[in-house]
């Protein structure tokens, strides 16, 4: 015959199991859902760029495995062509600004991949090389020498925001994330 004891007992056990069932269900939705909206949130800090001028001008200086082009025979973008597909000097503000989302995306996959540490490294080298360009442009703006100045360091700038925004998406896609389709589509 069972004790009244060991029945008593059975029943608390078999209580403190779906107890503890219910909450990690509810914690695992939670953390989904907060999950989503984080991503959701990094995706909507990203300002929009005209991505077929980015193209544009970065595949003049780089082709798409980031390498420096050495067409000799090739008259390039002039500086007018590349301010105006750039938006000046505000459209690289953007670019720098959007290089920080970038880095977050990418650590965002990092929370889960802990090999994307590699690609978030590359960003951040990346982002820092933008800042130094735009930061030069500035300097070259009080000077008044901004025009000379804006190909020799906007079309570099935005050749390694073109490369940083192809990076995060192989990391994406690499990783197969349901979340790539929105990815592509922002960038």
């Amino acid at each position: 015959m069972v004790d009244s004891r060991t029945i008593v007992f059975f029943l608390a056990v078999a209580a403190f199991l779906v107890a503890m069932a219910t909450i990690a269900v509810r914690s695992y939705r939670r953390a989904a859902k907060s999950s989503t909206k984080d991503w959701e949130h990094l995706l909507k800090r990203l300002q929009v760029v005209d991505r077929s001028s980015i193209a544009e001008v970065a595949l003049d200086i780089i082709d798409e495995s980031g390498q420096q082009r050495r067409d000799e025979g090739s008259a390039g973008l002039n500086p007018e062509q590349i301010w105006k597909l750039v938006g000046g000097l505000k459209g690289l503000e953007v670019l720098k600004a959007n290089c920080e989302v970038l880095i977050d995306l990418a650590f965002y996959v990092q929370q889960w991949y802990p090999e994307a540490l590699v690609v978030a490294e590359q960003l951040r080298l990346s982002a820092r090389e933008i800042e130094f360009h735009v930061e030069r442009l500035k300097g070259a703006e009080r000077t008044g020498k901004l025009k000379s100045a804006f190909a020799m360091y906007a079309q570099p700038a935005v050749g390694k925001y073109y490369l940083m925004t192809r990076r995060l998406l192989a990391l994406y896609e690499e990783r197969n994330l349901p979340m790539l389709a929105a990815l592509q589509k922002a960038l």
